[in-house]
């Protein structure tokens, strides 16, 4: 399988509602179409996840930021074009994904994907998709491919390949809040 055919078989799972295994711009993480409520609730599942916690979308554009939110502080712009790491950006106000993405607060993370497979997902799909860490609730994040449970593996439907996961960062992004009013917190470094 080349790259392409990779990225053409992972959006094809996405569209039937189903897990994949994915390299994203930081870690392996599990992943799934973010408007679809039954995929969503799928990973709720597996990783025996409270319906308490939130997820992170992935976007790669600015038109799927508005797919996420309808206003947009200007300072979200400029954090998202002048971060050279992977960033992930909490707005209140996060609308048109599946709600049970969306945070109990009606907050949402979001995180603008700039290269690499994950992006040329993004793209094929044209959609946000939800990333989440491959484990299970209470686990330790797992830092590679090998040290994902087995478990887990076998529960997706489809493992990206691992020859093109050549991207990765190998840790969480930084988390950044931004209010309303353009007020930034940061929530994880």
């Amino acid at each position: 399988m080349n790259e392409r055919e990779a990225v053409l078989e992972a959006k094809s799972q996405l569209k039937e509602g189903n897990i994949i295994l994915y390299p994203s711009d930081t870690i392996w993480g599990l992943s799934a179409d973010a408007t679809n409520a039954e995929a969503v609730e799928k990973i709720i599942d597996l990783k025996g996840r409270s319906e308490e916690k939130s997820f992170i979308v992935l976007i790669n554009s600015d038109r799927m930021l508005y797919q996420c939110f309808r206003d947009i502080p200007e300072i979200v712009w400029e954090l998202f074009d002048l971060s050279n790491d992977p960033l992930t950006i909490v707005l209140k106000n996060g609308q048109f994904v599946a709600p049970n993405v969306i945070n109990k607060d009606g907050s949402l993370g979001v995180r603008m994907v700039k290269s690499g497979s994950c992006f040329d997902l993004l793209n094929a799909f044209n959609k946000p998709i939800i990333s989440t860490s491959p484990n299970f609730s209470a686990q330790p994040t797992p830092n590679s491919f090998d040290k994902i449970d087995p478990k887990i593996k076998e529960a997706v439907d489809f493992i990206y390949p691992q020859t093109f996961a050549k991207d990765l960062k190998m840790k969480p992004s930084k988390i950044i809040s931004v209010g309303i009013d353009g007020e930034v917190k940061i929530l994880r470094k």
